[in-house]
């Protein structure tokens, strides 16, 4: 009698450990699962990250040239200042806006998702982000020549 006890709790024992194992299994594939889109999430935001930091340099850069145009400088070296440094994007689209006063630059990407069906909505592949940036066009050498003519206008006008 004890024998049988004693085999029947064994078998208890056996089916108890091979059901924490299956459950296990199905909980360390979701913790690996989020692990890795965790991971991807932070590239995404790194990704956004750098694509404002980009935008607002070449931005910045473009405002205090003095030799050329704001826009015609950034049009030139937008590509060597976006590069292909950013995980899981092809091409970084960015356009120039100019006005008298002030310079933008739009720009705006997608990030391959290797699981959209999950991810993503049902009809897109990808993260879309995008990003503006503005610069004041500053020349100082022109604001201080206008200064100096404007305080010789009123020194004349006050003799």
């Amino acid at each position: 009698m004890k024998n049988v006890i004693k085999s029947k709790r064994s078998l208890l024992h056996k089916k108890v450990s091979a059901y924490m194992t299956l459950e296990t299994s199905f909980l360390v594939t979701w913790v690996i699962f989020l692990m890795i889109f965790l991971i991807y999430l932070s590239f995404y935001l790194y990704d956004r990250c750098v694509l404002f930091q980009d935008a607002y340099a070449i931005c910045f850069r473009g405002s205090i040239q003095k030799e050329v145009s704001p826009s015609d400088y950034i049009n030139s070296h937008m590509e060597e200042q976006f590069g292909k440094k950013y995980f899981g994007v092809g091409n970084v689209d960015a356009r120039v806006e100019q006005s008298r006063t002030e310079v933008q630059v739009y720009a705006k990407c997608d990030v391959k998702v290797p699981f959209y069906h999950f991810l993503t909505l049902a009809d897109r592949k990808e993260w879309s982000m995008q990003t503006e940036a503005k610069a004041q066009i500053i020349n100082p050498t022109k604001m201080i020549r206008a200064c100096r003519m404007a305080g010789n206008v009123i020194g004349k006008l006050q003799e």
